[in-house]
């Protein structure tokens, strides 16, 4: 599950980074749109600066610096702070990120845990999305949320690709495609919805692989039982391996245009579920972006489309530097 030598290399920057991160003490909230049950709804986003993604500390992703920004707050803060932000949202959508996974007791406390269930079940929320790796993910752990929470429960799982050699030796993420169908239908089995994220261009591929795998990764996941799709364009995060190799001109986050083109690849391929992106830095030189003239209008026909699922949103969008991206798939 785990290419050592990559492994090595993302330990080896992490450790450094974590030695110079102050982490965060910052609760963060904020509304957005989102497509839930057929309709357009308000969605409600809380960052909960817990200690961090336990694999991100013992080494960690390629790409992700979540870590850096984890908290040590007392769990009594933590809940207090989390009625706060969760007062002022009022949504049918509530998604509550760690940057790590809920269902690790390290993370979120039994103590924490039942906080926050009191505080969503009085909020009166219609779906409750959390996010876990594979491996906290037991029956006896989601039986226990289950038999509390009131909402539906979401589970968010950052499967990336379903190709086990670009998990692996690309993104160091720990656990295999068998990991995932084993957690996704452990959370099926006990009506939890699953929510799968797919990373859009991981390091040491061409875009053109990139874009093949995220659509064929979309397929395998939807067959496997995934309720809805979110796909991730890589953004260039603070002490990572990715940020190393772009300081170094050996690697560009995707186009704007390769996410369209996987959108309406999946779209095409009807997997029976909602499939999303909300890019990250989108149309900046960290994030996924084209030549800057027309970064604006195809970041917000993106977003159209995840929260109205109407691909006609993808349809008529151009400008010149779609050539160069499409001379940029056969050249590169």
């Amino acid at each position: 599950m785990v290419d050592e030598r990559v492994n090595e290399a993302v330990r080896s920057i992490r450790q450094k980074a974590l030695r110079r991160s102050k982490g965060s003490g910052r609760i963060v909230s904020w509304r957005e749109r989102d497509f839930l049950d057929g309709e357009t709804v308000d969605a409600g986003v809380v960052i909960l600066p817990t200690k961090g993604c336990r694999w991100g500390r013992a080494s960690g992703c390629t790409m992700c610096g979540y870590v850096y920004e984890a908290g040590s707050l007392d769990d009594g803060t933590l809940a207090a702070r989390f009625r706060e932000a969760l007062a002022s949202l009022d949504v049918p959508y509530l998604k509550v990120f760690t940057s790590g996974s809920f269902f690790d007791p390290q993370e979120v406390s039994e103590a924490l845990l039942g906080s926050i269930i009191d505080a969503v079940n009085e909020a009166g929320v219609k779906r409750f999305q959390v996010e876990s790796r594979p491996e906290f993910l037991t029956a006896e752990a989601i039986g226990d949320v289950q038999s509390r929470l009131e909402p539906a429960l979401e589970v968010g799982i950052g499967l990336e690709t379903s190709n086990d050699f670009i998990r692996e030796s690309c993104i160091n993420k720990g656990f295999s495609f068998d990991d995932y169908r084993e957690a996704a239908e452990l959370c099926k089995a006990n009506d939890v919805l699953v929510k799968t994220y797919l990373l859009l261009k991981p390091p040491f591929i061409l875009e053109r692989e990139a874009i093949e795998d995220t659509v064929k990764s979309a397929l395998d996941a939807a067959e496997a039982g995934s309720d809805r799709i979110s796909i991730n364009p890589m953004n260039i995060q603070r002490g990572t391996l990715v940020e190393m190799l772009w300081r170094r001109g050996e690697y560009r986050p995707p186009w704007l245009w390769s996410l369209v083109e996987v959108l309406k690849e999946i779209t095409d391929a009807d997997p029976g579920v909602p499939v999303l992106s909300h890019p990250t830095a989108a149309g900046k030189p960290r994030g996924a972006h084209n030549c800057g003239a027309c970064d604006q209008t195809v970041a917000e026909a993106i977003k159209e489309f995840s929260i109205t699922q109407d691909p006609g949103h993808l349809e008529g969008l151009d400008c010149r530097c779609k050539k160069h991206w499409k001379d940029y798939l056969l050249l590169e």
